[in-house]
């Protein structure tokens, strides 16, 4: 297909509206249903039921990451390059890999491998997460964070769109958080524990409303932009070179490892935390929504903060604010589970702002680097930084695992040291604390502030116009 015969058929699309806002939300209801399931439940799934060993885990997770490297870029590069349907570049992709996915999440949490020999579950956990995470996963997740760009050029349109992301994210995550410790724990000899056909019962469900949310995105989106046809298509080799030398990339990518690396620690650390610190594994559920309903508050009024401020300034802002919460909470070592429960919905007003306004952040950043080449690579460059977070989630897993074996956990056992505890408590505090402080740092390098976001917006209004004209 021509670009100008793509341009004709985009033309007849329906105009942007609330339909692509909705279908949008929907998109991110669908990853985050089996990515924050997996983020908050899977590593005490693999200790607590399988009963592997926490730095096995954590290597599993290591291993997985690195393999998204290839995995992840593999299938951006794919986007950029192959020829778009009818559908669009990325939309379709979204329900025909929807049904794949929900059904590689379920196979994760199988409760009969915890009778296999232990080689043998290990082996089990790492085939079924990488099917998961590198290959299913990948496919939608990709293809859906790779299409805001084409949904609309207009720069309000596309932070709505990340406003709606988010507020499907947060959505996903009030549900998920609240719900599955009530299914999956139960009290044994006076001890929370965790009830594992439940937990496998929970993730099938769970996995299917994902598949149905994809679906929903498909149904309610539509692709308008068409992107330059170069005179010469970049190798992959040259592209990287050319984005190696993009700092608004490199800069929101360091930040996305660090944040991914803080978010995940909190939501890995806070089963264990529960069980063992608090003694009720089911109010890990209120503490994980403290973090979500903040983001649910603040989607009417982000978009328009971030407009008047800029985006920037306000997730530096917002960052700062997350650090000092969860510094305060290590420093008082807080036994009360409401007041952890309070400070917790305290420090998710700055996570809100953070998840809202992100991805919004990466279509400036696409922006930025068709007026600096000349090319627009909206599927490698989203691609590059879902493998950058991707390594934050890995060295989370990997260094969470690694941290749990360092404080003395014991998998399988309902009785923890005190120390074990203790330990604990300061993963789920501390190190997120000093994290989100070390991100709002990175982001102070981050050169497209709201001036530059403005100025960038209208020279490339004036490049696709001539474009236009010519075609």
């Amino acid at each position: 297909m021509t670009n100008v015969h793509a341009a004709r058929q985009r033309q007849a699309v329906r105009a942007f509206g609330w339909r692509d806002r909705v279908g949008y939300l929907f998109g991110d209801l669908g990853n985050d249903f089996t990515f924050i399931f997996a983020s908050a439940y899977l590593t005490v799934y693999y200790t607590n039921v399988a009963g592997l060993n926490a730095a096995h885990v954590g290597t599993v997770f290591l291993i997985a990451r690195l393999i998204d490297a290839f995995t992840d870029v593999g299938w951006g590069r794919f986007l950029d390059r192959h020829s778009p349907g009818r559908g669009g570049r990325f939309r379709p992709w979204i329900a025909r890999m929807a049904i794949p996915v929900a059904v590689a999440s379920t196979l994760m949490y199988a409760p009969f491998t915890a009778d296999w020999d232990y080689p043998v579950k290990l082996g089990y956990a790492a085939a079924t997460y990488l099917v998961w995470g590198s290959i299913f996963y990948t496919t939608t997740n990709i293809s859906y964070g790779s299409m805001v760009s084409v949904i609309s050029e207009d720069p309000r349109h596309r932070a709505s769109l990340s406003v709606f992301r988010g507020l499907g994210a947060n959505s996903a995550g009030l549900i998920v958080s609240l719900v599955p410790p009530l299914l999956i724990y139960g009290m044994v000899d006076g001890r929370s524990q965790i009830v594992p056909f439940r937990f496998f019962a929970t993730a099938l469900v769970f996995s299917a409303c994902a598949a149905l949310f994809y679906f929903l995105c498909h149904a309610g989106v539509r692709e308008r932009v068409e992107a330059p046809e170069p005179t010469e298509r970049r190798g992959f080799g040259r592209l990287l070179r050319v984005l190696a030398g993009s700092r608004p990339l490199l800069v929101v990518i360091a930040s996305n490892i660090v944040i991914m690396l803080a978010s995940l620690f909190l939501s890995t650390m806070a089963a264990y935390l529960w069980l063992y610190h608090f003694n009720n594994g089911a109010m890990s559920g209120p503490s994980q929504l403290a973090m979500y309903v903040p983001g649910l508050l603040l989607a009417p009024i982000a978009a328009r903060i971030a407009s008047r401020f800029g985006k920037k300034e306000v997730l530096i802002a917002a960052l700062l604010g997350a650090a000092a919460v969860y510094l305060l909470l290590y420093a008082l070592r807080v036994s009360d589970p409401w007041v952890f429960v309070a400070l917790n919905l305290l420090a998710g007003f700055g996570i809100g702002f953070y998840n809202l306004l992100v991805w919004a952040v990466i279509a400036d950043v696409i922006d930025s680097e068709e007026l600096r080449s000349g090319e627009r690579d909206d599927g490698s460059i989203y691609s590059i930084n879902t493998w950058a977070r991707k390594v934050g989630q890995a060295v989370s897993g990997g260094i969470g695992g690694y941290a749990l074996a360092f404080v003395g956990f014991q998998s399988g056992n309902p009785v923890q040291s005190r120390s074990t505890v203790e330990g604990i408590y300061a993963l789920a505090t501390l190190v997120p604390g000093v994290l989100f402080a070390v991100a709002a740092a990175v982001l102070m390098l981050f050169p497209l502030n709201r001036a530059r976001v403005a100025a960038q917006t209208a020279e490339l209004d004036a490049a696709h116009a001539a474009r236009n004209r010519e075609a």
